[in-house]
């Protein structure tokens, strides 16, 4: 396996229109990188996108523009016209129990009744469902409610029932339960307790990857894990990669600590990557040693 870090070429980035070019579409990216493997007519690489400064501080010049980090089974061409590529042999050494720092950027999905659905959606349309039901508001809504609706519906008709619950729940989370301090309205407590509802969804799903792929995340001394998540962002996809009018994928980004539980399982995790849409720059660990 090769391990890659990819720039676009200063000249190139600076007089052209690549970088608007890479910007505009997550299929352009998948495609211009794709060429660093001519011959492949199968994907054999995984990739994650950085920014260049924040990964290299002023070193080379570098700005605001792309960086890639890639994982592949070939090493990619050093030729190309576009991009800068620096390649070294990945073959990580590794033990059981060992604990690592990782980051992953993600495609969380769900299935349901056979159909993938994106996490952070379905949790909150879950939740606010369910918490329309417990406070018997049901009757108010029609048709297929959207998030919108069930929001509208609890805070028309919640009242003091609704406002307790929220309370309730935010004050049981350890996250959020110092929000309580501050004097919130009824419109910022759902919003926390969505958060909340995300938090927890997404540390189970993560939990789940651990126990697929060779890994379990870290807790702390309260026994909550060790993880972090951010940047959840809607990618729409258009042209080739396009299935549907609403075509796309979400990506969350997670950081935090887990213990090596199956050396062989882990290494194929970081080989091969972890979750869905691994061809649009999802899936790709990073790992390193605490």
């Amino acid at each position: 396996m090769y391990f890659s870090r990819v720039r676009i070429q200063p000249d190139i980035h600076q007089e052209t229109q690549m970088a608007k070019v890479l910007a505009d579409s997550v299929y352009n990216i998948h495609r211009l990188l794709w060429d660093l493997f001519p011959g492949q007519k199968q994907r054999n690489f995984l990739y994650r996108e950085e920014i260049a400064r924040e990964q290299l501080g002023y070193q080379g010049g570098a700005r605001g523009e792309s960086l890639y980090y890639l994982v592949s089974s070939s090493a990619p061409s050093s030729q190309s016209p576009f991009f800068a590529v620096e390649t070294r042999r990945y073959e990580p050494q590794l033990q059981p129990d060992e604990a690592l720092r990782f980051e992953l950027r993600a495609n969380p999905v769900v299935t349901k009744n056979g159909k993938k659905h994106d996490v952070v959606m379905d949790a909150q349309q879950t939740f606010l469902k369910l918490l329309c039901e417990e406070l018997g508001l049901l009757s108010h809504l029609q048709g297929t409610p959207e998030k919108k609706e069930y929001k509208n519906v609890l805070l028309t008709h919640g009242g003091q029932r609704l406002d307790s619950r929220l309370t309730d729940l935010l004050d049981g989370d350890y996250r959020y339960a110092e929000r309580l301090d501050q004097k919130l309205t009824p419109r910022e407590k759902l919003e926390w307790a969505l958060r909340a509802e995300i938090d927890n969804t997404l540390d189970e799903w993560m939990a789940k990857q651990g126990k697929q792929n060779g890994f379990t995340i870290v807790k702390d001394t309260h026994g909550n894990l060790k993880l972090q998540n951010s940047a959840y962002q809607w990618h729409a996809l258009t042209g080739k990669a396009a299935k549907g009018k609403k075509s796309g994928f979400s990506a969350v980004d997670f950081t935090g600590d887990l213990v090596v539980s199956d050396v062989e399982a882990f290494k194929k995790s970081l080989f091969n990557g972890i979750g869905r849409s691994k061809a649009f720059g999802c899936g790709l660990m990073l790992v390193k040693r605490i």
